[in-house]
């Protein structure tokens, strides 16, 4: 399986593409590398689907979480050393994260709290800003608002609505669960914010829907899993009607 190995412990890019760090391992070679490596070069067995791991009768969310019948469920596996960091990001989906070992930190920020987020300019769904290493002197807005702030430990169940940005920081090894279910954000609501947040980010939207829209450029993989640009997202939804087409891993593409 591919596990990502020697990832940066700080900055918010990867100063690589996500390529770079990612290695072929056996699962007994991946939990051996787990427990040994420092917080300085973590690693992580991340965004697996959950049956590939385990039996789906461990995993029962739609007992939960009924399927509605309309919208794609999906259920992911992370698995990783201490040290390891999902950035302040927003998803489409509710979210039910479950911690099943170790400890991890989470922290909240509301979807109407977006611009406090500072998006990168070309993607909505990704923040500038580090938590680890807060700078309010560039992103003035984090003092402002209210973040919430919660620690996971094993057996612990914390959901996130729709469009809400977390950041997520292991504190030991770790295993967590999370299932992705409901209506995704639409269009609108990403219009409205891309809207509020000024010229930079419509002049990049607008290169990305050329660019990787049009004429069908690889975007880099720059960030921690990377959604598809707001310009390629903005291109998706005139094409299919869908803005989350590539954002969403549980509906076909």
């Amino acid at each position: 399986m591919t596990a990502l190995v020697g990832l940066p412990d700080t900055g918010v890019l990867l100063p690589r593409d996500q390529r770079f760090y990612e290695k072929e391992l056996t699962f007994t070679e991946f939990v051996d590398t787990m427990l040994t490596t420092t917080v300085a070069a973590p690693c992580y067995l991340a965004y697996r689907r959950a049956h590939e791991i385990f039996d789906p009768a461990d995993y029962d969310f739609a007992a939960l979480v009924p399927h509605d019948g309309r919208h794609h469920t999906d259920t992911r596996v992370w698995i990783g050393s201490a040290g390891t960091r999902s950035m302040l990001h927003s998803d489409l989906k509710d979210n039910l994260f479950c911690q099943v070992w170790g400890e991890k930190d989470v922290t909240l920020l509301a979807w109407r709290d977006s611009r406090a987020a500072y998006p990168f300019p070309d993607n909505l769904v990704n923040s500038q800003v580090d938590l680890g290493a807060p700078d309010l002197k560039r992103f003035p807005r984090l003092g402002r608002v209210r973040f919430w702030h919660v620690r996971m430990g094993p057996g612990d169940l914390l959901y996130m609505p729709r469009g809400c940005w977390h950041d997520v920081r292991a504190r030991t090894p770790s295993i967590s669960i999370n299932h992705w279910f409901g209506e995704p954000v639409g269009l609108a609501r990403y219009l409205r914010l891309l809207a509020v947040l000024g010229p930079a980010y419509w002049r990049s939207t607008v290169r990305d829907f050329v660019g990787h829209g049009l004429l069908h450029r690889q975007e880099p993989t720059r960030f921690f899993f990377s959604p598809a640009s707001t310009g390629k997202r903005l291109y998706d939804a005139l094409r299919s009607g869908n803005f989350s087409r590539h954002n969403d891993p549980s509906a076909p593409q």
